[in-house]
């Protein structure tokens, strides 16, 4: 029988966790630890590690501050993990891994590698990260990228195997021996295909600025072959129809290979068509449930199709109907998508699919969409059907996405737009006119630089009161007026001893005083004549040196930075730079945010009242509150509830704003074509399609990607209060676009008036 201490599990010995984020701009409270917060979510998840967060901490970007804290966490604190976020990229100041490998005492490669090409499937910058996995005692310390997103992911690719390697530090050997049998039982994968799976059912050629154009081929044999046999994804969960079992990749290694052991479900191995460059080959993805036989990849259709390779190389997932499909016919198959990020600018949309016929699938369905911006603003007719009114979506396919995450994934999914240089300084005043006026067009900007002070700030010793400039060694008495100093110029005669000088506020200290006594704190004893000069004067107090005087550079020193990149310009800021001289700044552009009102019962304003026509008043609404923000607006005026008509105009916006909010046709009714035009016409990529709120439950957001620039698309309900729905997100995520500094969501519940 093993001893207590040997049997260990999640439940009796939680996982303890240290999250370390090293940052220079965090550690000066300059940014918000985003990622250090999200690994603290992930590790404390249930249904992830499920461990429990015993330290946390930030450090700056110094070598020994992080092996400071790497030590003191696995010698004295002996935690079980330890996850470090940010500095391992190739800036000067990253250099978390060669403090990593200072402490640790066993390299884990493996770790690494597993991040690096988890990384590089996702974007081919992962190959910038240099990430060190090691061991120092009893502890695993695993280095991660400092982004949200890349730590995230990371984190991800490593985690069936964490609970197993923290197992094996802990020596807990029952479990890891549980663990090794249960591996053990496992059947091995079979070999490799024999003979290969050749060209023969597919003849392929390419063609320009179409990828690989696939034509059908009548060859019975080699369609019975491509049978049980479909496009799945290299990544995480794998999903069919009628057989509809998830396996998700980051359950822990010892609950799959247990549940195996158990007489569960047994998964199967089978061929996979994978595209590589424009080339088909043949692969294996084990771990599948067996595929019913209507499911097929062969070129069966009856129009050749066009397969960017770009898409198809990064692999395909068939995803559930009722979380992703926008068709109307909810009867209808999963649809495959691409899940990998964009790593071309060549191919802006990230995502491919699959529409279905019947039950099967076959390579020449594919839709391409991959290429230019052509590709989607040529289009002018919608392919969204409208005849099957019967069998829409009487259930909305999107899952309710609660208003935290709701402006998380907007903040998150806004690009930062170009520069441009504004200046403040005054304009010349017109021939009638009696002043000059100082142009304030950067209200409201966004520097994209920082400010330095050009000169000291007061660039003299100045007087901070009205009263005498005086010796302080002097002390108390009667004392020799011998002039005065006044702002704006600059005194010519020296302090002696016995002597004081008459100071306003502001005005230069003269030489030989240092310090200045108020006008109330003095008695006067003599004057002249005619009363227009003090000739003699009483100190009543004892002065202290520098007592009520600014010295040179005391508010700003020359080149100091006044103001930082990302801040926002206000009536201060503007005034803080006539202050240091600086009457050019770089700001970022404000984004054009276009606008239209959807709906076959809506009037112009100005128009006269029809039975079964209302005014449109969302427009109106939504243009001022924008144009209140500074913001440039497009009026795309309003668009029936027709999907060719919706087309066009979307269209129109996206090749001229940057921004495009559009009122009504988000809903369940039948003439509520928003979102499907959004889906199938423009491959938009729909981030939520409902938010917990009300009113506005149907808002939604989406992105679409051309030419390398992302275009944001708010759809709100046209039946909203405008005040309290859509100006949650409309007040803030202009600004978010130009400056990318998150703005927390307001905390307000919105109910229908009246």
């Amino acid at each position: 029988m093993a001893s207590e201490g040997m049997i260990l599990t999640n439940h009796d010995h939680q996982i303890r966790v240290g999250i370390l984020t090293v940052s220079d701009s965090c550690f000066r409270n300059l940014a918000e630890d985003r990622s250090g917060v999200n690994l603290k979510d992930l590790v404390h998840d249930p249904s992830l590690l499920g461990g429990v967060i015993s330290s946390y901490k930030i450090v700056p970007d110094e070598i020994d501050e992080i092996k400071e804290t790497l030590v003191d966490w696995c010698d004295e604190k002996e935690l079980n993990l330890i996850l470090t976020t940010g500095g391992t990229g190739f800036a000067p100041r990253d250099v978390t891994p060669e403090a990593t490998r200072e402490v640790i005492e066993r390299e884990a490669p493996g770790m690494a590698l597993a991040m690096l090409m988890g990384s590089l499937q996702v974007t081919p910058l992962g190959m910038l990260s240099r990430p060190v996995c090691g061991i120092r005692g009893k502890t695993l310390i695993i280095n991660l990228p400092g982004s949200k997103k890349g730590s995230q992911e990371c984190f991800q690719f490593i985690l069936p195997a964490l609970p197993h390697a923290i197992d094996l530090l802990r020596d807990a050997v029952v479990k890891v021996k549980d663990v090794h049998e249960a591996l053990e039982d496992l059947p091995s994968p079979p070999p490799p295909l024999s003979p290969p799976l050749t060209l023969n059912s597919i003849a392929c050629t390419q063609t320009e600025d179409k990828g690989v154009q696939c034509e059908d081929d009548d060859d019975d044999e080699d369609d019975e072959k491509m049978k049980d046999r479909c496009l799945v994804s290299t990544e995480d969960h794998h999903t069919h129809h009628h057989h509809s079992h998830s396996h998700g990749h980051n359950s822990h290694i010892t609950a799959a290979a247990i549940a195996a052991k158990k007489g569960k479900p047994q998964h199967h191995n089978h061929a996979v068509v994978m595209a590589k460059g424009s080339q088909y080959l043949p692969g294996l993805v084990s771990n599948l449930p067996p595929a019913p036989p209507h499911y097929t990849c062969s070129c069966s259709g009856d129009q050749p199709v066009m397969i960017p390779d770009s898409i198809i190389s990064r692999g395909v997932q068939v995803l559930p109907r009722d979380t992703t499909s926008l068709s109307t016919t909810p009867s209808e198959s999963p649809r495959a998508q691409a899940t990998s990020r964009l790593s071309t600018a060549s191919c802006p949309t990230p995502k491919a699919r699959l529409p279905s016929c019947s039950s099967t699938y076959s390579v020449s369905e594919v839709q391409s969409r991959c290429g230019s911006k052509e590709n989607i603003l040529r289009a002018s007719h919608s392919a969204v059907d409208i005849t099957k009114v019967a069998r829409r979506h009487r259930m909305s396919p999107f899952p309710l996405t609660s208003m935290d995450k709701a402006f998380i994934t907007v903040l998150e999914m806004t690009p930062v737009l170009g520069t441009e240089i504004i200046n403040y300084r005054a304009v010349p005043p017109a021939p009638d006119a009696l002043h000059s006026i100082l142009s304030i067009d950067g209200m409201g900007r966004v520097l994209a630089q920082d400010v330095y002070a050009k000169d000291n700030l007061p660039p003299f010793p100045a007087s901070v009161k009205d009263g005498y400039a005086v010796r302080a060694a002097d002390g108390p008495g009667d004392r020799f007026i011998i002039g005065e100093s006044q702002a704006g110029q600059q005194p010519t005669h020296t302090v002696m001893p016995g002597q004081v000088m008459r100071v306003t506020t502001g005005a230069p200290i003269p030489c030989g005083a240092d310090a200045v006594v108020q006008v109330e704190d003095t008695e006067l004893l003599r004057e002249s004549d005619d009363g227009t000069e003090e000739l003699e004067v009483r100190i009543l107090v004892q002065a202290r040196p520098g007592q009520d005087i600014r010295p040179i550079g005391h508010d700003i020193k020359r080149g100091e930075c006044v103001l930082s990149k990302g801040t926002h310009m206000g009536p201060s800021e503007i005034g803080l730079l006539a202050t240091v001289g600086v009457t050019e700044v770089e700001v970022q552009k404000f984004p054009v945010v276009a606008v239209m009102s959807t709906g076959n019962e809506l009037l112009n304003p100005e128009d006269d009242l029809h039975p079964g026509k209302i005014r449109d008043s969302n427009r109106s609404t939504l243009l001022a509150t924008i144009q209140e923000h500074g913001y440039p607006t497009i009026n795309l005026g309003i668009v029936g509830d027709n999907p060719d008509d919706l087309l066009n105009a979307l269209n129109e916006g996206i090749s001229r704003a940057d921004v495009i909010i559009t009122s009504g046709g988000v809903s369940m009714g039948e003439k509520d074509y928003l979102k499907q035009v959004l889906d199938i016409d423009l491959h938009a990529q729909i981030h939520f399609g409902r938010v917990f709120m009300k009113p506005g439950l149907p808002t939604t957001f989406a992105t679409v990607d051309i030419d390398g620039a992302r275009k944001l698309i708010f759809a709100l309900p046209g039946n909203f209060t405008f005040r309290d729905t859509g100006a949650i997100f409309i007040d803030h995520v202009p600004d978010s676009e130009a400056s990318r500094v998150p703005v927390p969501p307001r905390g307000s519940r919105c109910y229908h008036r009246g």
